[in-house]
């Protein structure tokens, strides 16, 4: 199956990319949302200038999407991405390392069930 790794250049989201690709899933992209607000409720922002190198060492395509990071509107610019994911590299499911926020969950999951694709 093809999956977007939402991915912000820490360990998790790094980690979680490695977890799917041993289990023999098809990492299609990476999804990368750039917040302008380093306070951001939903994105990781330490690591975030390096996803552009990591995805070509990791040499997996990469979105891009920018937010000004308020809470909640961050939401329609993650859809943005991950709609555009599903449109370009056919992807049928998003891995986050999102593990310990339900606040990230939750949001993510909606967006999934809302575009039909696995979570």
């Amino acid at each position: 199956m093809k999956l977007g790794i939402l991915f912000s250049g820490g360990k998790d989201s790094t980690y979680s990319a490695w977890l799917s690709k041993k289990e023999g899933y098809e990492i299609s992209c990476l999804i990368s949302v750039v917040s302008e607000n380093k306070e951001s409720f939903m994105f990781h922002t330490p690591s975030i200038s390096k996803v552009i190198e990591q995805a070509k060492v990791m040499n997996i395509p990469l979105i891009i999407v920018k937010t000004k990071g308020e809470k909640e509107k961050e939401l329609f610019d993650l859809e943005r991405g991950i709609k555009k994911a599903v449109k370009e590299f056919e992807i049928r499911g998003i891995v986050t390392g999102a593990v310990e926020s339900v606040y990230q969950s939750s949001r993510v999951q909606k967006i999934c069930n809302k575009l039909k694709i696995y979570f």
